[in-house]
């Protein structure tokens, strides 16, 4: 994907809140750190992360322990489910080490879509970097924290004409009926419209944010050696690093 066009950015005045959304992380700790020093957060800013912040990456322990910490800091701050995000909810729910609905259990759509284990689709999925990460014997031994953390997550979050939502909206639906699997995987969902502009992450883009008429693709593909974003999204200001 390339950009449509270059929105480059409008001035914010100081002590104005910033409306702040960041992209896929997908273990790269050492990116969120340094990308979280180039935008340097303030009290009044609104934070929304769009999820994906384990799997394929060298250190989603890392992710998850940093982003704990900035909760702590900016408690108002809202973490968006991504699709790995849950594949590892279901996978320790199939192993009984949580007890909840896994998404095959809510969504016929993904049960028809995933025809292997929730321990599979994990493991298959980046899952194993994300174990080597956390140097564990056995998924028993999952953090609990870390746990409450992913099961804390919100799968979409709409702050006045902007969603933030992982993957995609079902449109003319409301959004406490859309489908999870919609929300954590559908790709070719139709962007935002009369005035409404989606948010995501889960589609990545070669290194820079795509926007386009009802819709903002903010993962810019950190995993695949590209870049992590942060994005303004009232300004469409943008901070990058790689």
């Amino acid at each position: 994907m390339q950009n449509k066009h270059d929105p480059g950015t409008m001035p914010v005045k100081e002590n104005e809140m910033r409306l702040i959304a960041i992209g896929d992380i997908h273990g790269q700790a050492d990116m969120l750190y340094r990308l979280l020093n180039v935008v340097s957060p303030r009290p009044e800013d609104q934070f929304v992360f769009l999820g994906d912040y384990i799997d394929r990456g060298k250190d989603s322990c890392g992710v998850i322990e940093q982003l704990i910490q900035f909760k702590k800091e900016f408690p108002g701050t809202v973490f968006i489910r991504g699709n790995h995000d849950q594949l590892l909810l279901d996978a320790l729910a199939e192993l009984k080490v949580r007890h909840d609905l896994r998404t095959r259990d809510i969504s016929r759509e993904y049960a028809n879509y995933s025809l292997v284990s929730d321990l599979d689709m994990f493991l298959n999925n980046g899952g194993n970097e994300t174990l080597r990460s956390y140097h564990l014997r056995d998924m028993s031994e999952f953090p609990k924290k870390h746990m409450a953390f992913l099961e804390e997550t919100e799968l979409v979050w709409r702050y006045e004409n902007f969603i933030f939502v992982h993957a995609g909206i079902e449109p003319d639906t409301p959004l406490e009926k859309q489908d999870p699997y919609t929300l954590l995987w559908e790709r070719h969902a139709p962007p935002g419209k009369n005035g409404v502009i989606h948010v995501v992450g889960h589609q990545p883009t070669a290194g820079s944010p795509y926007f386009e008429a009802g819709r903002y693709y903010l993962d810019t593909g950190a995993v695949y050696g590209q870049t992590l974003t942060a994005c303004n999204v009232l300004t469409q200001e943008v901070w990058q690093v790689s």
